[in-house]
C-alpha cells in the first residue's frame, strides 16, 4: 500500500518530488485556483484558508477518516506549526507541536536556550519605545528589534541610539510582540540540517550577503570555516536541536561567529529560503525537497554529510525602486561559464523597495565551481555585467 500524505501548502517542487516517489497527495490549498500542474499531480486539492486552524483540521480529518494518511507535512513556514498539532491529533509522529513553537516564537526560544544555559544572548521582551529605550541603555550597545514570529527579515531594525527609537518603533510596532536583542557582531551563518528519529546531521553550512537593512541578497556554500569553528558551530546546532526537541525534517539554523564563540540567532524547521535547496543539491547532492518527504515516510534514509563538497552561491539582482526602463549585458551574461540566471530582470517590471526577502523579484543567478570562492566569483561577474535602469514609477 503507497503511503499518502497531507501537504499543506504545497508549491509544486515538493509535489512533484512526492509525485515521483510514489507517495498519493492531498493537497490543502489557500483559496484560489491551485496550478493545473498540482492537480495532475494529487489525488485531491482541498481549498481552505491556511491560517484557520479549525478549517485545516477539518479538510484533513475528513480525509483520513476516508482513507488514513502516513504524515501531514509542510515546508510553508505558516503551515509548520499546524502540520504538527495534525500530527500529534492523528498520532502520525513526527515533530510535536512543542518543538515547532520554540522555533516559531523567538521569545520561547530564547527562554528554551536560557534554561539549558545554551548560546547566551541579552534579550527583553519590548511593548513600548520606553522599554527599548531602557533596554539599550542598559545595554550600552547597539540592539536588534524583531517580531517573535517574523521571517524573511520583514520588520527586522537595529537600533543604534535612543534618537533612532521613535522612528524604528512606527515602523514595526504594528507587526506583533517584538523581541529586543543585543546586535551580535560577527559573520552570519546558516545551518543547513537534517532529522530523523531525534538525531541530527549538519549537512552543509551557508554564508550569507546581507543589505544595510539585513535583508539577505546572496547565499554560497560551504562556508569556508576552518575544522575547529566548523566543528564548534556543529556541536552547537546539534545541542540546540536537542533542546527544542525536534525529531524529524530539514531546518535552518541561522548562527553568528561571534568573538565569544557561536550564538544562535534563530531557526526553522523547514528548508533555508533564497536558492538554498538548489545550492545544498548542487553542492552537496541532498534534494532537500524531496527528502522532506521520503525521509518521514521510510522511503529514503536520512541523509548524512558529505564527505566533499563542491562551491555554489546564488546572487539576487538589485536595482533601483521604480519600473525597469533598460536591462543592458543580459546576453553576455548568460553566457558566463558555469553560471545561470533565473527569471532575469525585463523591461517593465517593477521593482519594490527591498524591504524583506519576498521584495527579491527580478531574477537571480545560481553558479557552480570547485570551491565557494569559485562559484561566489562567477556569480559577482555576471551581477557586474548586467545594468538595471528604473525611473520612479507614476
Amino acid at each position: 500500500m503507497r503511503p499518502r500524505i497531507a501537504m499543506l501548502g504545497g508549491r509544486l517542487n515538493i509535489l512533484e518530488r512526492a509525485h515521483a516517489a510514489g507517495v498519493g497527495v492531498v493537497l490543502i490549498h489557500n483559496h484560489g485556483a491551485p496550478d493545473k500542474r498540482a492537480l495532475e499531480l494529487c489525488e485531491k486539492v482541498i481549498e481552505v484558508d491556511l491560517n484557520d486552524f479549525d478549517q485545516v483540521k477539518s479538510a484533513v480529518l475528513g480525509e483520513h477518516r476516508d482513507e488514513p494518511f502516513s504524515r501531514v507535512i509542510s515546508i510553508a513556514e505558516e503551515c509548520l506549526v499546524t502540520a504538527a498539532q495534525l500530527n500529534e491529533l492523528l498520532a502520525l509522529g513526527g515533530n510535536t507541536a512543542t518543538s515547532v513553537r520554540l522555533l516559531k516564537d523567538k521569545h520561547l526560544m530564547r527562554r528554551r536556550l536560557e534554561h539549558v544555559a545554551l548560546s547566551p544572548v541579552r534579550t527583553r521582551l519590548v511593548t513600548t519605545p520606553q522599554q527599548v529605550e531602557s533596554f539599550l541603555t542598559g545595554l550600552g550597545s547597539p540592539i536588534m528589534l524583531k517580531p517573535i514570529t517574523g521571517a524573511g527579515s520583514l520588520n527586522v531594525a537595529k537600533v543604534e541610539s535612543v534618537s533612532d527609537i521613535p522612528q524604528v518603533w512606527e515602523k514595526i510596532a504594528g507587526s506583533g510582540p517584538i523581541l529586543a536583542e543585543e546586535f551580535l557582531v560577527g559573520h552570519e551563518i546558516s545551518v543547513e540540517s537534517f532529522s530523523h528519529r531525534g538525531e541530527h546531521a549538519v549537512i552543509s553550512m551557508t554564508s550569507k550577503t546581507l543589505t544595510e537593512n539585513l535583508v539577505e541578497v546572496g547565499h554560497a556554500m560551504p562556508s569556508a570555516l576552518g575544522k575547529d569553528q566548523w566543528d564548534a558551530v556543529a556541536d552547537l546546532v546539534n545541542s540546540f536541536l536537542r533542546a527544542i526537541g525536534l525529531e524529524e525534517g530539514p531546518c535552518h539554523t541561522e548562527v553568528i561567529l561571534t568573538s565569544a564563540g557561536p550564538r544562535i540567532v534563530e531557526s526553522q524547521n523547514r528548508i533555508g529560503g533564497g536558492g538554498i535547496a538548489d545550492l545544498l543539491h548542487r553542492s552537496c547532492g541532498s534534494d532537500f525537497i524531496r527528502l522532506a518527504v521520503t525521509v518521514p515516510l521510510g522511503i529514503d534514509p536520512c541523509p548524512t554529510p558529505p564527505l566533499n563538497q563542491t562551491g555554489a552561491a546564488v546572487r539576487f539582482f538589485q536595482a533601483f525602486p521604480g519600473r525597469i526602463v533598460e536591462v543592458q549585458g543580459l546576453a553576455d551574461a548568460m553566457a558566463v561559464e558555469g553560471a545561470t540566471i533565473y527569471d532575469p530582470p525585463k523591461v517593465g517590471n517593477s521593482v519594490p523597495e527591498l524591504a524583506w526577502s519576498l521584495d527579491r523579484v527580478n531574477g537571480y543567478v545560481i553558479a557552480e565551481g570547485t570551491d565557494i570562492h569559485e562559484a561566489v566569483a562567477r556569480c559577482e561577474k555576471v551581477i557586474s555585467m548586467v545594468d538595471i535602469t528604473t525611473v520612479p514609477q507614476s
